[in-house]
């Protein structure tokens, strides 16, 4: 809604159209026009354009994000720190566009990762998962790898002989060493790196 401002009284007045009254020829104009508020001393008000104030982080907040610069820079973090601490570990967004080294962690979809290889321009659509298993291997909570305390089998996963593994609720031994991340449920690679028990 326009508004208009006049100094009455040394006091600076700003009103709607709709609030102004003019007097004029010992009578009461209400509801006038614009033309008879300007003409009667009014001028349409401008609000005052306000600034924002730059945001302007707190020394928590600097110090909480330094701890999360240097956890996330770190190529040796153990997985169960990794697991341990996923909540201040920078999503696979976060990288796009820079670089990655072996080592590094990523999240994406609520799962965590770490890098298999340097990566020098992280792309978007190379986002962790089976299809990028050269680049990222899931990490899981720490399983002994026994008949008793299988470890949970998430591709792309690298897999250790003598260790046994669980998918789709059917346990496997690995009776060969990948060497590197596989992106093949377990049931496929039956007789090549794992035996059913």
């Amino acid at each position: 809604m326009k508004q208009y401002t006049k100094t009455i009284n040394g006091k600076v007045e700003i009103k709607p159209a709709s609030r102004i009254v003019i007097k004029k020829d010992g009578m009461q104009i209400i509801n006038p026009s614009e033309e008879l508020i300007l003409a009667d001393g009014w001028e349409v008000y401008e609000p005052p354009i306000i600034e924002p104030v730059p945001y302007q982080p707190t020394e928590r907040e600097l110090l909480e994000e330094l701890i999360k610069e240097d956890f996330n820079a770190r190529t040796t973090t153990s997985n169960e720190d990794a697991l341990h601490y996923m909540l201040i570990v920078y999503p696979f967004e976060h990288y796009i566009e820079k670089s990655l080294k072996v080592g590094q962690l990523v999240t994406h979809l609520d799962r965590i990762y770490r890098v298999r290889q340097d990566i020098l321009v992280v792309l978007e659509e190379q986002f962790p998962s089976v299809d990028t298993a050269a680049l990222y291997e899931v990490i899981d909570k720490e399983h002994e790898g026994t008949v008793d305390d299988p470890i949970p089998y998430n591709p792309p996963m690298e897999i250790f002989e003598g260790k046994y593994y669980t998918q789709f609720d059917v346990l496997y031994k690995c009776i060969r060493s990948s060497g590197t991340a596989l992106t093949h449920d377990l049931f496929d690679l039956k007789g090549i790196y794992v035996e059913l028990v």
